[in-house]
């Protein structure tokens, strides 16, 4: 008697792949957390503001602009496509916690927490590897100089804590630094920025890094909690016969109207050809917004009667004012 089997086709996934849909549902179930954070802090962020026009601004303005020091937390989503079919995909987690040190300075820490799927190119038969990348830490301060100026510098620690060396850069590194913002208009802001890179230790003979990246990012901010994002980056390369390389970058960002989240979008091309074909990042950015008496803020020049107030239950109402930390 003839007999039949029936035989179950199972996909062939590699333990790799599934560590790379564990990262994917991370950054997704990372998405829905700050979702939800942002949703139930959305009573206090409907409460009404002198110029809340002036706070989403600043929200948009400060995903391109270090003078200006907003506590917040984000998720980027970031692709690079290399040449010869080789591809990485970076999801960070970030936060940034900034406090008043005077009615002029902030303060503030920095931390990024990357997890990195990385996969090489044809000629190394497309190996997929992911797990976690280097960890950034850093520290850095911003200055008000009048109503148009302000100046500020920071220093990172770039740590090699990839779980693998193909995933982060082997290196230590310290990245000092320093910008000065001017808003030429209500509507766009510049920050010539400078960035120096130097590598303190190198690990699996990785060559010493050390360069030099001038910028120039502009903000165009547009009715309706829109903005444009652009910039100019310039690398010098000392350890590399200080080859010059240069980058432009274009983004696109918008500030929700009930809730201080921003969703960003960019995309940047090097322009003398290189490795990298290009680079895109999708980001959402969630601000921690607070209220606190008017006494405590300088209101030279503005009326009481043109100051946002709340009234509480069994307490007379007071003058109240929005800053982002």
């Amino acid at each position: 008697m003839a007999s039949c089997r029936l035989t179950k086709i199972v996909p062939n996934y590699s333990p790799f792949r599934r560590g790379v849909f564990d990262l994917i549902s991370f950054a997704r179930f990372l998405f829905v957390i700050l979702s939800l954070l942002a949703a139930s802090l959305l009573p206090a962020a409907e409460q009404t503001s002198v110029d809340s026009t002036t706070a989403a601004a600043d929200e948009l303005k400060a995903l391109r602009d270090q003078t200006i020091i907003q506590s917040r937390v984000w998720l980027d989503t970031e692709w690079d496509q290399f040449k010869h079919g080789a591809e990485e995909a970076r999801w960070t987690l970030g936060g940034l916690w900034g406090w008043h040190v005077s009615d002029r300075q902030d303060w503030a820490v920095r931390l990024k927490v990357p997890f990195v799927y990385d996969r090489s190119d044809q000629a190394s038969g497309h190996v997929d590897i992911g797990g976690l990348g280097d960890v950034e830490i850093a520290t850095g301060t911003a200055f008000r100089l009048s109503n148009k100026w302000r100046t500020g510098g920071s220093i990172e620690l770039h740590a090699d804590t990839a779980s693998n060396p193909a995933l982060g850069d082997s290196v230590w590194r310290l990245h000092p630094s320093w910008s000065v913002a001017h808003d030429v208009t209500n509507w766009l802001t510049l920050t010539p920025t400078a960035e120096y890179n130097h590598s303190i230790a190198e690990e699996h003979n990785v060559a010493a890094q050390r360069y030099l990246e001038l910028s120039l990012p502009a903000s165009f901010i547009l009715p309706y909690d829109w903005s444009i994002g652009t910039n100019y980056k310039a690398k010098i390369d000392f350890e590399n016969g200080d080859r010059w390389t240069h980058t432009i970058n274009l983004g696109v960002a918008k500030r929700l109207s009930n809730i201080p989240v921003v969703l960003s979008a960019t995309l940047e091309k090097q322009l003398d050809g290189g490795n990298k074909k290009f680079q895109a990042n999708l980001t959402m950015t969630y601000y921690f917004e607070r209220f606190h008496p008017a006494e405590m803020t300088n209101w030279e020049g503005v009326s009481r009667s043109h100051r946002p107030r709340v009234q509480c239950s069994g307490v007379q109402a007071v003058d109240l004012v929005r800053y982002e930390d």
